[in-house]
């Protein structure tokens, strides 16, 4: 604070020095780490701070209209923070202290200036080495700079840390998106220098790479600075691109509007060749991070609907190839300019953070090389490098490069939870989110846009049911960083967490994660927690009761949320799939890769049954025993010699019967607990091939029942040409498989519209690869 007014001819004190002090009130508020913001004479009638405020969103506009309402009823002197001051003039000062004035203390950094309004004019002041280059440049360019189509202003150097800017704010308004006023305003920077150069010519762009080599700050997320070099490294040097003259900071908080012409301030970063639609994309990007809090999908939106209109068509005539290409340029300079200065700041603004985690999200659209699930997995570990947390079980590498069955677990804090989840919900890559909340963790399971599927485990609490078996604050603080910025438990507390989660689970330790040999059948490995590990769930039980965490009050609070998370947490949907076709269509192929895909990325259980519930069992079963059940699974389909309707309709019956019943057993034993349950075969064969199952029925009785069942989630008919079929099996002829084909197909036709919750879907099973990846966008899209 000294030293700003020292550069605008006073000196401040907080007692008095000499007679020649002037004793001045002021008012001020603070930021949120304390420092004075806004400071001002308190004998002003009017609020002339605001000068410096953004009035952007609803909590901007409620803020400015409070401080009206103060100032109104005269009451500033009491409800802001008032201080008493000694000035002393010296021989430099331009301004009166005692008359009408405000000062912004500006933003902390290398580039930080204050700005002074008094005697309607701004006054840039210059506190540092960087700024006070800043503000000779910007005295420059406004000084040989004149436009037909907005207002900029007068300049007047004062010193070689103050400029005096005039003010031509008056009767304008700030607005939140490019409108005619803006588009004329860039048109006409836009053809100010305009030129066509080679990149490898291109000076700025050499700068760029110069800079982002010089780039060592840990903070900078890691994998935004992998992006980052794939970009260059990607940019061809025997490219051309158009430059041309740019503001550098051209936001809505730097400009007013007025009778369709703006008038523009903060003219410190201008350059005369940066990348075509600079200034275009910054307005949007900067209002749509640092006021409205949008996503990266949603200002992207903003970026290709505010350039529409023939006014825009200068900046890239309508192609959104041609825009994507400037947009990627102006990312790469807007984001290595800022992580250089930010990389020299010790401490950042919250508002850092923001802007971070949607730069990254917008570098996403040109990293090609790279697929969405990657994508999404190297911002999630961005977001939480400066955070405390720990990944479990995880390997020695980069995390994009994790298999695609592979789910994560990260130890985090509880309170970090909600902020990933609120970070894949926005991603631009994520087109669904489902979440399963329990009192220790919450699953979260993404659908990219490109289908891949990612399933996180965000855990705070370390228990097995009501047993909590490792001190997870512990756990955080003993975590260590690997050579790929990974934060992940210690060796030793990731032998105690695979020893007791297996242990308790009743399962042995996966041979891939076995670190240290079974030596009889105990094995004690002292941890910095004086906690053993054992091989022994009873001596592992005695040991885990025996923590303050497990007994008294806690052993009660854990068993509540044991049996609440039991009866409340624990029904995750579970759902029946059924697959149907001619035999050698290709069924028992993929049902068992669905199986393994849904086991592997959807992380559910799955059951296969084979055409019927099988509550009852086989007829013949019931008379034969056990070797008409292997005479049965021996025979040939279609072979059977029934021709009695009224035996057909028996058997039917009794099938029926096990359906039916089946159904309720099903559902309580497999579906409510969350199961996959996978018929190879279903009901369907009962309408449209019943004599498979040795029945001579009409088509409409087993029509009819199927309406009292409950109906299967989704049902794949996946059929071949006959040819193939005959390739694979030659149990039917090539009439017979035709027909079959399109009854069933028509089956599924029918039931499909006459059903709004169920899937009915065929498939042309000629690429296996191709047919899973329906099944899977079927299963989680749907």
């Amino acid at each position: 604070m000294e030293n700003i007014f020292n550069k605008v001819g006073y000196t401040i004190s907080n007692q008095k020095n000499s007679e020649q002090d002037v004793v001045q009130d002021v008012l001020f508020i603070k930021n949120p780490n304390g420092s004075i913001r806004w400071i001002w004479n308190a004998n002003n009638s009017q609020p002339l701070f605001l000068k410096f405020y953004n009035v952007g969103g609803m909590r901007t506009k409620i803020f400015t209209l409070a401080v009206k309402v103060i100032f109104g009823l005269k009451v500033q002197k009491i409800v802001f923070n008032k201080k008493t001051y000694y000035f002393k003039k010296q021989e430099n000062s331009f301004f009166d202290c005692t008359d009408k004035w405000a000062l912004f203390t500006g933003t902390v950094g290398a580039n930080n200036k204050a700005i002074l309004y008094t005697d309607a004019s701004f006054f840039k002041i210059a506190t540092t080495a960087n700024s006070k280059k800043l503000i000779r440049s910007e005295h420059k360019v406004l000084s040989n700079l004149n436009f037909d189509f907005f207002h900029i202003p007068k300049s007047k150097q004062i010193s070689e840390h103050v400029i005096q800017l005039s003010d031509i704010t008056c009767g304008g308004k700030r607005t939140k998106k490019i409108e005619i006023a803006h588009l004329k305003a860039l048109t006409e920077m836009n053809f100010k220098g305009r030129d066509l150069i080679q990149i490898r010519d291109w000076k700025l762009f050499n700068e760029l790479e110069f800079n982002f080599s010089e780039i060592t700050d840990e903070r900078i997320p890691k994998n935004m600075m992998r992006k980052i070099s794939m970009l260059l490294d990607d940019i061809s040097k025997d490219d051309y691109i158009n430059v041309s003259l740019s503001h550098g900071d051209f936001t809505s908080w730097n400009m007013f509007e007025n009778k369709e012409k703006i008038s523009l301030y903060d003219w410190e970063l201008f350059a005369f060749d940066r990348s075509t639609g600079f200034d275009y994309f910054h307005f949007i990007i900067q209002q749509g991070i640092l006021v409205d809090r949008k996503s990266w999908k949603e200002i992207y939106q903003d970026i290709k609907e505010q350039c529409s209109g023939e006014p825009a068509s200068f900046l890239f005539n309508y192609d959104l190839r041609i825009l994507n290409k400037y947009l990627k340029f102006y990312l790469l300079i807007n984001c290595v300019s800022y992580l250089r200065i930010y990389s020299f700041q010790p401490k950042w603004h919250v508002q850092v953070n923001w802007l971070l985690q949607v730069w990254n999200d917008a570098l996403n659209e040109f990293v090609k090389e790279k697929t969405a699930r990657e994508l999404v997995i190297m911002d999630i570990f961005d977001a939480l490098q400066n955070k405390e947390y720990a990944t479990i079980k995880f390997p020695n590498t980069y995390p994009d490069l994790l298999s695609s069955n592979s789910d994560i677990d990260i130890l985090i804090n509880k309170g970090l939870s909600e902020s990933i989840f609120k970070l894949v919900k926005n991603h631009s890559l994520v087109i669904k989110v489902s979440q399963n909340k329990k009192s220790f963790m919450n699953t979260l399971q993404l659908v990219m846009i490109d289908g891949s599927i990612l399933s996180i485990d965000l855990i705070w609490v370390l228990k097995r049911r009501n047993i909590v078996f490792m001190d997870a604050k512990k756990a955080l603080t003993n975590a260590g960083t690997n050579n790929y910025g990974v934060k992940s438990l210690s060796f030793i507390d990731t032998q105690s967490y695979l020893n007791a989660f297996y242990i308790l689970n009743n399962s042995l330790v996966p041979e891939k994660y076995k670190m240290h040999e079974e030596q009889g059948a105990c094995q004690i490995v002292k941890n910095n927690d004086d906690q053993d590990i054992c091989l022994n769930k009873t001596d592992l039980l005695k040991q885990l009761r025996k923590k303050r965490e497990n007994k008294g009050f806690y052993y009660f609070r854990n068993l509540f949320y044991y049996l609440y998370d039991t009866i409340f947490r624990s029904f995750s949907k579970g759902y029946v799939i059924t697959f149907s076709g001619v035999d050698g269509a290709g069924k028992s192929t993929i049902i068992e890769n669905v199986k393994n895909m849904i086991e592997k990325q959807l992380r559910k259980p799955v059951v296969v049954l084979r055409h019927r519930p099988s509550v009852l069992p086989i007829i013949s079963v019931l008379f034969r025993g056990k070797k008409a059940q292997e005479s049965f699974e021996n025979t040939l389909p279609h072979l059977g010699t029934n021709k009695s309707r009224l035996s057909s309709l028996i058997r039917f019956a009794y099938y029926y019967a096990d359906y039916f019943f089946g159904q309720f057993v099903i559902f309580i034993k497999y579906t409510i607990r969350g199961y996959v349950v996978i018929y190879d075969r279903y009901y369907f064969d009962f309408i449209e091939d019943s004599k498979r199952s040795n029945l001579n029925l009409s088509k409409k009785i087993p029509f009819l029942g199927y309406k009292l069942l409950l109906k299967p989630r989704f049902n794949f008919f996946l059929f071949a040409d006959s040819s193939t079929i005959l390739s694979r099996k030659k149990e039917l002829d090539e009439k017979l498989i035709n027909e079959l084909t399109t009854n069933y197909c028509s089956l599924f036709s029918k039931l499909e519209k006459i059903s709004r919750t169920t899937v009915y879907k065929t498939i042309e099973n000629k690429e296996m690869d191709l047919t899973l990846n329906i099944v899977l966008q079927t299963l989680i899209n749907t």
